[in-house]
């Protein structure tokens, strides 16, 4: 019995938390205030009518009250920490695999999409986040990756349960990059492969709309009545040899072992040769 009243807190601070990323966390006060007075009330007037136990209303609305103001206190402060954050594939990668989850959901919030996280480290059939907006829907798999390149099974995978579901467009995001097999499987299909350059960029663009937004004398960059941005991932650069997308690549063996760089998507076909210095 304690433990299911420990999880019904711990389920209420994280809708909360939840919440209050959506909405600015200074309704928390008044969140919490609503709690204060309205559960007393209801526990009287529907609850429970013995007198000796009335009396157990009142701290019933002050801990849901402390949860309200505690999950606001949180999100400020991880807002905090995120906006001093310098935001690069090392920073994902030290990122715990909820923690990956939970910024994804927060740029696509950001971009007006109701998201619903679905993942949680189980069998999620593919799927950590749903994105809905105007009528649509798009599934997204997050993979903080510890092996560095994604290839084209979990790809493909993402795509059948798409398809599966019915879903507009399915989004793979990884820290990581992937292979040409998996780019070129993903070409003229409504999947889009994020790599953790783009990413990176991703929460960049998302940290200074963040920062603007909590900046007084900030003129908001849209105006009402506007669409919402699409939140496409920002475009890989060009290669200056024949035109065609670069990608991400790793150097595997000398001393810059380790090292990334922006290589030509067309070097296993063409062979071309071109590159560009990755940062």
């Amino acid at each position: 019995m304690a433990r299911r009243r420990a999880d019904l807190w711990d389920d209420l601070f994280e809708a909360l938390r939840g919440l209050f990323t959506v909405v600015h966390p200074a309704w928390s006060i008044l969140v919490a205030a609503v709690f204060f007075f309205c559960i007393p009330a209801i526990w009287f007037q529907h609850g429970v009518t013995i007198p000796q136990l009335q009396i157990f209303g009142y701290p019933l609305g002050a801990a849901a009250a402390f949860i309200s103001l505690a999950a606001g206190w949180r999100v400020r402060q991880e807002r905090a920490a995120f906006l001093q954050q310098h935001l690069d594939i090392g920073w994902l990668n030290k990122l715990t695999w909820q923690g990956f989850e939970q910024q994804v959901a927060e740029v696509y919030r950001q971009h007006g999409f109701q998201v619903e996280e679905v993942g949680g480290g189980g069998a999620d059939g593919g799927v950590d986040l749903r994105l809905r907006r105007d009528g649509t829907t798009a599934i997204v798999q997050c993979k903080r990756w510890k092996t560095y390149k994604v290839g084209v099974k979990p790809v493909r995978e993402l795509f059948g349960v798409m398809t599966a579901e019915k879903a507009g467009r399915a989004i793979f995001i990884t820290s990581g990059i992937y292979t040409d097999e998996a780019l070129r499987f993903a070409e003229g299909k409504p999947l889009e492969l994020v790599d953790g350059a783009q990413l990176a960029e991703m929460l960049r663009q998302f940290q200074s709309t963040m920062r603007q937004a909590l900046t007084p004398s900030t003129i908001p960059s849209s105006t009402p009545g506007q669409p919402a941005p699409s939140a496409t991932a920002p475009a890989r650069p060009k290669c200056s040899c024949c035109g065609s997308e670069m990608v991400l690549r790793r150097v595997k063996t000398c001393q810059h072992a380790g090292n990334e760089f922006w290589g030509c998507s067309n070097y296993s076909k063409t062979n071309c040769g071109g590159i560009r210095e990755f940062g």
